[in-house]
C-alpha cells in the first residue's frame, strides 16, 4: 500500500537472455527532443522567408512613382543675357551629375539636339582640356563638375553655346557619350 511503511521499491528481475537496458537519467530526458523541435522550427521559418522573398521578386512593382531620371540631366536652359537679363537667345545649359557614379570628365562628350537635329558637340567636359580643343559653337564650359579630372555626383556643369542655338519652346536633348567605347551613358530632354 502506498501509505504504509512496507512499501518498497522492487526492481524487476532481468529477463533471461536479454541484454541489460540502460535507463536515461532524469536530467537528460527530453533535451534532444526539445532541441530538435527548435531547430526544425528555425529551419522552417528561414525557408518560409526565402520562399516569400522569391515570390515577391517575381511580382512586378505597381508603383505610381515617376520613372527614375537618367544619371546626367539638364537642369536649366537660359535664353537671357546674364548681364542685362534681356532676351538674347543666349543658349546656356546647366547639366547635373544626378547619379551615384563618379565620371572622368575628359572621357565624356556631350551632344545637343534641338527638335531631333544635332546642333552642337562638346568634345570634352573637362574645363582645362576644353580650352585647348577646337570648340565650334561652344563658347565656354564652367562649373564645379569640369574643374578637376572627376565629375562627382551632385556637381553641375554650365555650358554656354553660341547664341540662338536654342529658342523658347524647342525640345532640347542631351546625350552624354563615353568617348572610349562610344556608348551613350545618359539621354535627357527638356522643353527650352
Amino acid at each position: 500500500m502506498p501509505g504504509s511503511t512496507e512499501w518498497t521499491t522492487r526492481a524487476r528481475p532481468p529477463r533471461r537472455g536479454a541484454a541489460p537496458s540502460r535507463r536515461a537519467a532524469t536530467s537528460e530526458s527530453g533535451v534532444s527532443d526539445t532541441h530538435g523541435v527548435l531547430i526544425l522550427v528555425g529551419v522552417t521559418v528561414i525557408l518560409a522567408v526565402l520562399v516569400l522573398l522569391m515570390v515577391l521578386a517575381m511580382i512586378p512593382s505597381w508603383s505610381w512613382a515617376e520613372p527614375s531620371q537618367p544619371p546626367i540631366i539638364i537642369t536649366g536652359v537660359s535664353h537671357t543675357s546674364a548681364a542685362t537679363g534681356k532676351m538674347t537667345y543666349a543658349s546656356r545649359v546647366t547639366i547635373l551629375n544626378n547619379g551615384s557614379t563618379v565620371y572622368e570628365n575628359d572621357y565624356l562628350k556631350a551632344e545637343f539636339y534641338v527638335n531631333g537635329q544635332r546642333v552642337s558637340i562638346v568634345q570634352t567636359l573637362n574645363g582645362y582640356r576644353f580650352i585647348q580643343s577646337h570648340h565650334y559653337g561652344v563658347k565656354t564650359v564652367g562649373g564645379e563638375g569640369c574643374r578637376t579630372q572627376y565629375w562627382n555626383p551632385g556637381e553641375r556643369i554650365d555650358i554656354d553655346l553660341s547664341d540662338a542655338t536654342f529658342y523658347p519652346g524647342a525640345e532640347v536633348r542631351l546625350e552624354v557619350i563615353d568617348k572610349r567605347d562610344g556608348k551613350v551613358i545618359s539621354k535627357h530632354a527638356v522643353r527650352a
